[in-house]
């Protein structure tokens, strides 16, 4: 009984690994547009095959790190991880269903969806000082880079969580 409870925070742990990986090994200032969103990726994943670890609680206070790091306003990629998270909990079924080719594009604009939150807050707040470039970049990045991070993420799930 302890030893499952470890196992059932592998979703938060490889997130929080994805987040560290996106802070240290993928620089912004050098990779401020062709960035790819591990967390997205991640978050993605485990809503879909395993919704029961990975709810918008978890969204939420990845969110609010990922506002931290940033120093981005309190709250905003709290908001649209969170939102994503509720659209993949919504839709997770039809996406289970596609193939993992046409998952890419469904990434691709999940990633645009939390870019275009973010960037309409910034219009409102900032005016228009939102890099749209950054827009079409991303999602570029994140769905070059999806192959091998789900594949990391299919390893962990069958070897830690369904092996036991």
């Amino acid at each position: 009984m302890i030893a499952s409870r470890p196992i059932t925070l592998l979703p938060g742990i490889s997130i929080l690994i994805a987040l560290a990986l996106q802070e240290t090994a993928i620089p912004a200032a050098s990779w401020n547009v062709l960035r790819p969103d591990l967390v997205i990726i991640c978050l993605f994943y485990w809503r879909m095959y395993r919704p029961d670890l990975c709810g918008p609680l978890l969204a939420f206070g990845t969110g609010l790190l990922l506002d931290v790091i940033y120093t981005t306003p309190m709250g905003l990629n709290a908001f649209s991880k969170t939102v994503l998270v509720l659209l993949i909990g919504r839709y997770g079924k039809i996406f289970r269903a596609l193939d993992f080719i046409m998952l890419l594009p469904v990434i691709a604009i999940f990633v645009m969806l939390d870019e275009m939150i973010q960037g309409i807050w910034i219009i409102i707040t900032n005016g228009f000082a939102f890099r749209w470039d950054i827009l079409a970049g991303r999602p570029v990045a994140t769905v070059v880079i999806m192959p091998l991070m789900v594949r990391a993420l299919i390893f962990l799930h069958r070897s830690w969580l369904e092996a036991r």
